[in-house]
């Protein structure tokens, strides 16, 4: 842990990262492909308090996913502290932060970067009395269209959340694969279709599991379920196994784990087949950049899925804030459902969507103070 600081402003700001572990409950727990077992979401929390203003803006991020970010666990908090000292050192005014951001964020992991782009967002939609869509672009809506997801584990507990997914409206369903056996990843789609039939839709995720030869098998294997998509079947990075399984499966792929770059969003506008990306703020390095990459894509004539890491409310608003500025295939925003114990509300699940309350920035609740550690901020916040 970084230990409390001083060295920013004591003016018109005050600036403070906090950060807690986040449970969702027995049986919801994350399990990929490519993360593994998640027992507990680390996530960094920024708070800019613009006392001129009479405003605290809020944002967050989730430290452990290396997995997608390259960045480990143990260094997304002393970057985000270095990159909010450097920013903040001899800012004046909210204006100057974003100035100095805007200078040196290229300095720092996307993570850390998204942390703070996030935290702007919230500060200048509250400082102008809109939306954080608003800011960026969008039209204010008051719902999204979301999906849900079964991970990976066992099969009493993908029934009980199947069950409960289904029974709050959510129809659109996505399946982890590629964790166990081809066989085991069959029979829990197949109890799927048997048990709810046209009722759903389904796609699988694989992240990045298999080579293309392995993609093709499988796939073919999966024929009968009627996949409306499959998501990062080849090993990130690798495009042509990528463009392989595009062409030869009729499928529509979805690239996650393998759009990291500019180089790898330029990759996707020119590769063959039914393609589309699956967008993150955390892989973006911001909302903003986020919102940017998805604008260029459908230029491209590529389409989008409007997507998050599992992470608490602060981070899901932002992300629909996003999802109201583009025009996604689907949004994947289930992240904060069901946490236990998270600092912020203002996230609504329900009929198969997600809303947040129209006010001005991001809409949700100030944190919980009991439910955060301080890791730096001024003497005084």
């Amino acid at each position: 842990m970084v230990m409390k600081g001083s060295g920013i402003v004591e003016g018109a700001l005050r600036l403070r990262l906090s950060e807690a572990f986040l449970t969702y409950p027995a049986g919801q727990e994350i399990h990929t492909a490519a993360s593994g077992r998640i027992a507990a979401l680390h996530e960094v929390f920024l708070e800019i308090e613009d006392r001129d203003a009479g405003i605290t803006a809020m944002g967050e991020v989730r430290a452990n996913i290396a997995f997608i970010t390259g960045t480990p666990n143990e260094a997304v908090v002393p970057a985000a502290v270095a990159l909010v000292e450097d920013i903040s050192r001899k800012a004046q005014s909210a204006e100057d932060l974003a100035m100095y951001f805007s200078e040196r964020r290229q300095f720092y992991p996307k993570i850390a970067q998204a942390l703070v782009d996030n935290t702007l967002v919230d500060l200048e939609a509250k400082r102008a009395g809109v939306p954080a869509c608003e800011i960026l672009g969008g039209t204010f809506q008051d719902a999204i269209p979301c999906n849900e997801c079964i991970f990976w584990g066992d099969d009493e507990g993908m029934k009980r959340n199947i069950a409960s997914y289904h029974a709050a409206g959510f129809t659109k369903i996505k399946v982890r694969v590629g964790v166990g056996s081809l066989e085991s990843d069959l029979r829990r789609l197949a109890y799927l279709c048997n048990t709810y039939g046209d009722t759903i839709r389904l796609c699988i995720d694989a992240n990045g599991a298999w080579t293309a030869d392995e993609a093709l098998h499988a796939i073919a294997a999966f024929a009968r379920f009627d996949l409306d998509y499959v998501e990062q079947p080849t090993i990130a990075g690798d495009w042509d196994a990528l463009n392989r399984v595009a062409k030869e499966t009729g499928h529509r792929i979805v690239i996650d784990e393998g759009l990291q770059t500019d180089a790898d969003v330029e990759h996707l506008c020119k590769a063959d087949g039914n393609v589309a990306a699956h967008l993150k703020i955390a892989k973006a390095g911001g909302v903003r950049p986020m919102v940017d990459i998805g604008r260029r894509l459908h230029a491209a004539g590529i389409g989008c899925i409007a997507g998050q890491m599992n992470e608490g409310a602060t981070a899901t608003a932002i992300a629909v804030h996003a999802a109201m500025a583009l025009d996604p295939l689907v949004g994947e925003l289930y992240g904060a459902r069901g946490i236990q114990d998270d600092p912020c509300s203002g996230v609504v699940y329900g009929r198969g969507q997600v809303s947040v309350p129209r006010a001005p920035g991001i809409g949700v609740t100030p944190p919980d103070r009991d439910r955060l550690t301080t890791v730096w901020g001024s003497s005084s916040a």
